[in-house]
């Protein structure tokens, strides 16, 4: 049985190094830069291994389902708008964003993926071993990566990397939990979909951050 589980983990695990890996040295110069670049090359392959040795894996019809959870999406949306007013405020902007910018659109497809990558490949490579379990892991991969991009070189935060964890842990347990009631990703991506395009809404172009 442990040498099962430790089969089962060894994926989540492995593309969970590989993208704290590349979040960590991303912000450097080259030479540097070529480790986050080899780095997410990895994340890439383990995601496929996953995606094909993975039972429901990340393309499954019923992961992309709307039945039973229509009320896990509406939830997901008033979460996800709070958290953004609150953010917006506490980073000193209006709660109510004025105009459009162009990055909007990119701020979207960010959420999108990172929810693909942690609340599907990740989590759900894990759910064979323990399915709450996996929703932790799920939310310390996640949060871990956030972090880490602000760590080398020491970037200038509202808040430090550790409350950047932990406030991005927290939200990663409720995206994850609504996975394992729904049996759907829409919840998770709808909400940090729309929290990324009212955060970032008038932003017309990349943050520094984005890589």
């Amino acid at each position: 049985m442990i040498v099962k589980s430790n089969e089962i983990l060894f994926k989540p695990l492995a593309l969970t190094g590989s993208l704290w890996l590349f979040s960590l040295f991303v912000n450097f110069d080259f030479p540097l830069k070529t480790v986050a670049l080899v780095a997410l090359i990895l994340a890439g392959f383990w995601m496929s291994s996953i995606h094909k040795d993975t039972l429901g894996s990340i393309c499954a019809p019923a992961l992309w389902r709307f039945k039973k959870s229509r009320k896990w999406i509406l939830m997901a949306f008033v979460f996800s708008l709070a958290l953004a007013v609150y953010s917006r405020i506490e980073d000193g902007l209006p709660p109510i964003p004025s105009t459009i910018g162009a990055f909007v659109i990119v701020a979207i497809l960010i959420g999108f993926v990172e929810e693909v990558v942690f609340r599907g490949f990740v989590q759900g490579a894990a759910q064979q071993w323990n399915p709450t379990g996996a929703v932790v892991l799920a939310s310390v991969s996640h949060a871990g990566y956030k972090a880490l991009l602000f760590v080398f070189p020491l970037q200038q935060l509202n808040n430090s990397a550790l409350e950047l964890f932990g406030y991005t842990f927290l939200a990663g347990l409720i995206l994850g939990y609504s996975r394992q009631v729904t049996g759907s990703l829409w919840p998770a991506v709808i909400a940090h979909c729309f929290f990324d395009f009212w955060l970032y809404m008038e932003q017309s172009s990349a943050p520094w951050w984005v890589w």
